[in-house]
């Protein structure tokens, strides 16, 4: 199910970079500025999402990573629990047995803190994706309010275009007007 989103996901990625390419290059060529950058913005924002999703599944695997670790510590240590206690029962010496203790809780201790280190690394694994996501939220709101103002400019200019149209049809009119007149004047 992971695989068919993740291929989903990439799949959707793709689409996106090759529709906001096709929009870049056809903007380029009809020098349509804002089309130009709507592409350059899909691009980025299928770039980004790219990012996020790799952070995401990086974050994942060094988290079952430290949680397979910490499941082989814990059976080692159990491990080493259990042959500690048997040496303690064979041996007569009660300080040779707390020495042995002594010796397994300090292998214990420091395997523990390298658990700690991995957990702590994957919370800021964790923290690094959060940032990346909100960042990538940011972006993507720019990138927005980006389009909506090339749309808006884009309005303006094609208005401005009609309304250029309109006038030059109408000196064109008059034009006729004034030729006919003076063409049956001249006759």
């Amino acid at each position: 199910m992971a695989e068919e989103n993740a291929s989903d996901k990439a799949r959707s990625g793709l689409k996106k970079s090759v529709l906001g390419k096709a929009k870049e290059v056809a903007g380029a060529l009809t020098r349509n500025d804002s089309l130009t950058t709507e592409g350059r913005l899909e691009q980025e924002q299928a770039r980004q999402a790219r990012k996020a999703d790799t952070l995401s599944h990086m974050a994942e695997a060094e988290s079952e990573e430290a949680a397979e670790h910490l499941d082989a510590v814990r059976r080692a240590g159990q491990q080493e629990r259990e042959e500690s206690q048997r040496r303690a029962e064979t041996t007569a010496s009660q300080a040779e047995r707390e020495a042995e203790i002594r010796k397994h809780a300090a292998e214990l201790e420091r395997q523990e803190d390298v658990v700690r280190g991995q957990a702590g690394a994957a919370r800021e694994a964790a923290a690094a994706e959060q940032d990346a996501r909100r960042e990538e939220n940011a972006e993507v709101a720019d990138a927005a309010a980006d389009v909506a103002a090339a749309q808006e400019e884009h309005r303006d200019s094609a208005r401005d275009a009609e309304r250029a149209r309109l006038e030059a049809e109408q000196e064109r009119r008059r034009a006729e007007v004034l030729d006919r007149t003076l063409n049956d004047r001249d006759r």
